[in-house]
């Protein structure tokens, strides 16, 4: 009889970091992920996560007074938000709390065991998509106009896209209903067709109107990539 071929043994998944040192501080990589996190965030540029900013981290629709008021008990300046050092401080706190919590907050932002950043192609967008749904959850539109809008649309235009989500002169305000097409974008829901390039743009989302009596209606979003950020297109 002839000799048993070894079978090739499968190479042993890469172990999960820490994120904490055993004393209970945020690690070297973990550290250098939240500093990036904190970057992504900060939507204006501030230096300042504000409550809608917090909101795309945390990726609820709003926060109890309990949570907000434990948030601001890190380092937090009024009128503005939390500090990069309060941000650190709440992320390790949180961590040391629940590793199993705060990782899964970094999986869904696109973070492998490694604590690399995996979604540099289609994962950033939806990324992208995500934050702004949370932005526009959140109220705070001038925020989410920010970040929705290309950075080279001049500030009269904003200004009239930000009147025109609140509602003004007796229009109906467009927020309620781009919300719901965002929304389209981010689960999928109603979408029957994405088209163009989804590491490099422009992507066109095709999608059957969520607004109710016009069911019948297609509509389409595009979004555009400009130095490196997705906006919508137009």
């Amino acid at each position: 009889m002839g000799k048993k071929s070894k079978r090739a043994s499968k190479p042993e998944a890469a172990p999960t970091l820490a994120l904490l040192e055993e004393n209970g501080e945020a690690s070297k990589a973990f550290k250098q992920v939240l500093v990036s996190l904190f970057g992504r965030f900060d939507a204006d540029g501030d230096r300042h996560l504000s409550q809608a900013e917090l909101l795309c981290f945390f990726s609820e629709e709003a926060f109890s007074e309990e949570k907000l008021s434990a948030l601001r008990a890190y380092d937090w300046k009024e009128e503005r938000g939390m500090t990069l050092r309060g941000w650190m401080q709440m992320a390790t706190a949180q961590a040391n709390n629940s590793e199993e919590t705060m990782w899964s907050h970094l999986k869904r932002l696109g973070y492998d065991d490694a604590l690399q950043l995996q979604s540099k192609g289609a994962g950033d967008l939806q990324v992208k998509l995500e934050e702004l749904l949370a932005l526009a959850r959140s109220g705070d539109l001038e925020a989410f106009v920010n970040a929705f809008v290309a950075p080279d649309v001049d500030a009269d235009d904003r200004a009239d896209f930000l009147q025109r989500l609140r509602g003004a002169d007796g229009e109906e305000a467009l927020l309620p209903d781009l919300l719901e097409e965002l929304k389209c974008c981010v689960t999928g829901e109603r979408v029957f067709q994405v088209e163009g390039d989804k590491k490099n743009g422009p992507v066109v989302f095709h999608f059957h109107s969520p607004k109710k009596g016009c069911e019948n209606i297609d509509r389409e979003v595009a979004f555009v990539k400009t130095k490196g950020s997705w906006h919508a297109e137009g």
